[in-house]
């Protein structure tokens, strides 16, 4: 009777981390990696800067001079600098103290507590399904977030609207290319300075 009972409840175990992990897999971005380049739309001017994606990193060169690479699945973020001499800087940080203009693509990556199907749509020439989202993300904040998917795409969003401390952002993604991006672009420098070292970095360059 003991025997069948641990029995029972070890199948009913069982079908339950099977299916619970079932289910947090469906709640999963499935799209494959891409590169675009992504503009920021206002009512006073669009900013367009490329962006890529690797898995749940996301890297958004926002001029020639600087970059940004976020990377979820460690809770850090490298703003990446060339300056005039050509010489370059990392600077790594946690996200909680990264204050650059955040990417929609990036604030989609984590862990989604909620997800709605809200419609369809058609959008730069693609046919979407619009989701929103709710995310988890590694400092804590929960971020909502629309998220137009491009059906010939695979999924890939074709526009994302974040809502971040009352700010709306929206972007579109254009000239997106299907495939994994160079993977040099999400390797970290040996060498990258802590975001809490960055004043005497400054002070030490002052100097000289």
């Amino acid at each position: 009777m003991h025997s069948r009972s641990f029995n029972k409840v070890l199948v009913l175990g069982w079908l339950t981390f099977f299916f619970g992990g079932f289910v947090h897999a469906q709640n999963g971005w499935n799209f494959p990696d891409f590169s675009a380049s992504q503009v920021f739309q206002s009512r006073k001017a669009d900013i367009a800067m490329k962006v890529y994606r690797s898995g749940s990193s996301v890297r958004v060169e926002r001029s020639g001079a600087i970059s940004t690479l976020y990377v979820p699945a460690n809770s850090e973020v490298y703003n990446f600098t060339v300056y005039p001499d050509h010489s370059r800087q990392c600077v790594a940080m946690k996200p909680e103290q990264a204050k650059m203009l955040p990417s929609p693509l990036e604030l989609i990556q984590g862990k989604i507590l909620k997800r709605t199907t809200v419609g369809t749509d058609v959008v730069e020439g693609h046919a979407v399904k619009i989701e929103t989202v709710t995310v988890l993300q590694p400092d804590g904040k929960t971020i909502e977030s629309k998220v137009w998917e491009a059906e010939d795409l695979q999924g890939i969003p074709v526009k994302i609207e974040s809502y971040i401390d009352g700010v709306t952002l929206r972007a579109v993604y254009r000239d997106i290319v299907v495939g994994a991006p160079d993977q040099s672009l999400f390797t970290i420098p040996d060498r990258c300075t802590p975001f809490e070292k960055m004043f005497q970095v400054a002070e030490v360059r002052t100097l000289k």
